[in-house]
This record gives structure tokens, sequence and C-alpha cells, in this order.
């Protein structure tokens, strides 16, 4: 039988689910960051870039109609007290740049490679203690993803 305080994959699909539904819906950094283990948390992006979740945030509010849909997901134990797993996997994201007509060609579409350190809090909840993306690759048809402002 499984220890009770092991985290699950259920578990973390539903704490990815909170996080990506708020990425999506502009919600505030202060809130988003009750989903991390540190309130000053960081976003690691492929090219070694580690930014806020205020430019997280700021990076986003430039789609609209943004979906993103879990791909395969493996955790791995790292440690017991306090409970945490590595989840490496991929989400699938799409988005439209804002003001743009709804078309294939502003329609940005991309496999994403997550790497993240998860913990069990004393209160049982989830949280990221490491958001780390691996990758981004834009599928055939996206249109090209704009970084800067």
């Amino acid at each position: 039988m499984s220890d009770p305080h092991c985290i699950t994959l259920e578990e973390v699909l539903a704490l990815a689910d909170v996080w990506f539904r708020g990425v999506a819906s502009d919600e505030s950094p202060i809130t988003l960051s009750r989903l991390f283990s540190d309130s000053e948390a960081r976003i690691h992006a492929p090219d070694g870039t580690a930014f806020s979740l205020e430019y997280h945030r700021l990076l986003h509010r430039r789609w609209t109609d943004e979906s993103h849909q879990m791909g395969d997901f493996k955790l791995t134990t790292l440690c017991a007290n306090p409970w945490r797993v590595q989840a490496l996997g991929t989400v699938y994201w799409q988005a439209r740049y804002r003001g743009n007509p709804a078309s294939d060609c502003s329609v940005i579409k991309a496999v994403v490679g997550e790497e993240w350190v998860i913990e069990r809090r004393a209160d049982g909840t989830l949280c990221f203690v490491l958001y780390l993306t691996r990758f981004f690759h834009l599928l055939p048809g996206s249109a090209p993803i704009r970084l800067d402002s």
C-alpha cells in the first residue's frame, strides 16, 4: 500500500489545471503565487531566462482564447520529508494574438516541455517549488511567437 502523503499524477494534473486556468484568465500574480512555495517565484524559460509571475502575466496578456491540454507526464519521487516529486511532461498550448481576427495565421500552436518540482505542504496542498519550461516547439501551421513589445 502506498503512503497517503505520496503525490499522485491526478493531484499534479489538478494543480496544473488551476495554474493554467489562472494564466488564461489573467489572474493576478499575487493570487497565483499561492500555487508556489516562494511568493517571489520565477518561471524558468528554455533560454535560461527566469522571469517573475508578473512578467509571465504581461506576456500572456498579448493573447486570447488560450487553451492548455496536458500531454503525458511522468512523476519521480525526490524525497519524503517534505514529499516532493519531479514532474516531466508536455503541454499542448494554443492562443490567438489579441486584436487579430480569428484565423489560422493568428493562432499560436505549440508543444511545451515542462519540468516541475512539486511539494506537498503541511496542510496537504501541493505547490510548485521549481517551474521550468525545457522546450517550446511551434507546431506546423502556427503563427510565429513574438515576445518583444
